[in-house]
């Protein structure tokens, strides 16, 4: 069986304090997190961390652990061997207060860390030191039209979490999301709570959720392409009217004889680009409306009778099917 150096797995030294402990976790999660990494190996290398973790954590389970990594060390240092195997007496003087579960292998843990602590975890104790969860980071891609106008969506999250049995392990479930208004690409949401379950009573960590936009089949654009519903009225004579886009609503004007599918295009009100001063990043996409000429119902009240009369005075003039003169053009 092969030791775990579980200081050099969170790239520790031996003396590093509980904050320092938590620190490296975070930063480790958020590089090798599955939902944030793409890396083939994310889900066995985020294993390995949450291993060194539960188990450096814990002050009784870390207590034990410095006592056999101790005896490893000295044990390799006085054979000429360089091997990370385990001797078969390694357990020789070890001791953990927290019984474990059947010789069950947690779910994603080595053999080594079950063969000394039982399952994913012990249960709690009355008087574990309170200890704030740890936070958990994912990525999620929505809709640029979710930036407009706001969005809920639902998350899956993996998290530490007491199970049935009190054991702490790695479960999964899903986060209502709320996807605020003018949210730009690489903002995050912070959820409070929704993190790793604290110990002895202390409180749940957050979860951090980083916002992606979906990208056109080019992958390049930042243009966000809506529909702009216009009346007959507002397209044949002009109009101011309002749209909505992801830093906020804005006034379009609207020229008189706009045709239905004519594009309006409001510069910089597209998807956010890099920020100020960036030289080699995008810059801020357009806003592009797409002109909807919508009619009224002929079941409106004195619908029928406004037709009649546009029959009458527009019919001899106004011949779409034929492009007449008079017929819109874009």
């Amino acid at each position: 069986m092969r030791f775990e150096d579980y200081y050099q797995i969170l790239g520790l030294k031996p003396d590093a304090d509980a904050p320092a402990i938590r620190q490296a976790y975070r930063r480790l999660a958020r590089l090798h997190h599955p939902d944030l990494s793409t890396a083939s190996d994310a889900h066995a290398v985020m294993a390995r961390i949450n291993e060194a973790y539960e188990t450096l954590s814990d002050r009784q389970r870390r207590t034990a652990y410095d006592g056999v990594r101790r005896r490893h060390l000295t044990l390799k240092t006085s054979s000429s061997s360089a091997s990370a195997e385990m001797p078969g007496n390694w357990k020789q003087g070890f001791e953990f207060q927290g019984a474990p579960t059947g010789g069950r292998s947690g779910e994603g843990f080595s053999d080594f860390f079950t063969s000394m602590f039982g399952r994913a975890a012990k249960p709690d104790a009355p008087d574990t030191s309170p200890e704030r969860g740890a936070d958990e980071h994912l990525k999620l891609t929505i809709d640029a039209s979710d930036a407009v106008s706001g969005a809920l969506r639902s998350v899956n999250v993996r998290s530490l979490a007491p199970d049935e049995k009190g054991h702490r392990a790695v479960v999964q479930r899903k986060v209502q999301l709320q996807i605020p208004k003018g949210i730009k690409s690489g903002q995050h949401i912070r959820v409070s709570g929704q993190g790793s379950a604290g110990r002895g009573g202390a409180a749940a960590g957050d979860l951090y959720v980083e916002i992606r936009f979906k990208q056109d089949p080019a992958g390049t654009s930042r243009d966000l392409h809506k529909p702009l519903p216009l009346a007959p009225w507002e397209a044949a004579l002009g109009a101011e009217v309002a749209a909505s886009t992801p830093m906020g609503p804005v006034s379009v004007s609207v020229p008189p004889d706009t045709p239905h599918g004519k594009r309006l295009r409001l510069k910089g009100r597209g998807l956010a680009g890099a920020p100020n001063g960036d030289p080699d990043g995008e810059p801020s996409g357009d806003m592009v409306l797409e002109v909807e000429v919508v009619l009224p119902p002929s079941t409106l009240p004195g619908a029928r009778t406004a037709y009649d009369a546009m029959q009458h005075i527009l019919g001899r003039e106004f011949k779409p099917r034929e492009g007449a003169s008079g017929a819109a053009s874009s």
